[in-house]
C-alpha cells in the first residue's frame, strides 16, 4: 500500500511534510503516524555566521500530530513530493529544492 505525500498546517504555524502509516492504535487517538519532515528555511545570523538552515530529513515511524490541531490537509505538489523522496534516500537537496524552501516556508525569527 502506497500512501501520498501529504502536507498539513498546524495550529501552531508547522508545515509538516509525511507520509501516514495506517496504525490503528494512533488512528483511534486522533494521532496520525507516519514518515515526516517538518517543512521550513530560516536564515540564522550570528557575530561568527550567516547562514540558511532547511529541512533536513524524514522522521522514522513515529506518531507525527494530533487530527484535530490539522488547520489545512493537502496532497504536497511536485516540488514537495521531490524534497520528500530525496530526504527519504538521503540525498541533499539541491539549489531549486532550498529556494523553493524559503520562498515556501521561510521562518522568522
Amino acid at each position: 500500500m502506497d500512501t501520498k505525500v501529504e502536507v498539513v498546517t498546524l495550529k501552531s504555524g508547522s508545515n509538516i511534510l509525511f507520509k501516514e502509516i495506517k496504525n490503528s492504535v494512533s488512528n483511534k487517538l486522533g494521532i496520525v503516524y507516519g514518515e515526516g519532515a517538518l517543512l521550513y528555511s530560516q536564515h540564522v545570523i550570528t557575530e561568527k555566521t550567516d547562514v540558511w538552515q532547511y529541512t533536513s530529513y524524514i522522521t522514522e515511524p513515529v506518531q507525527l500530530f494530533r487530527i484535530s490541531n490539522v488547520i489545512d490537509r493537502r496532497p504536497a505538489n511536485a516540488a514537495e513530493s521531490s524534497i520528500f523522496d530525496k530526504l527519504s534516500t538521503n540525498v541533499h537537496l539541491d539549489k531549486e529544492d532550498r529556494e523553493y524552501l524559503r520562498d515556501n516556508y521561510r521562518k522568522e525569527e
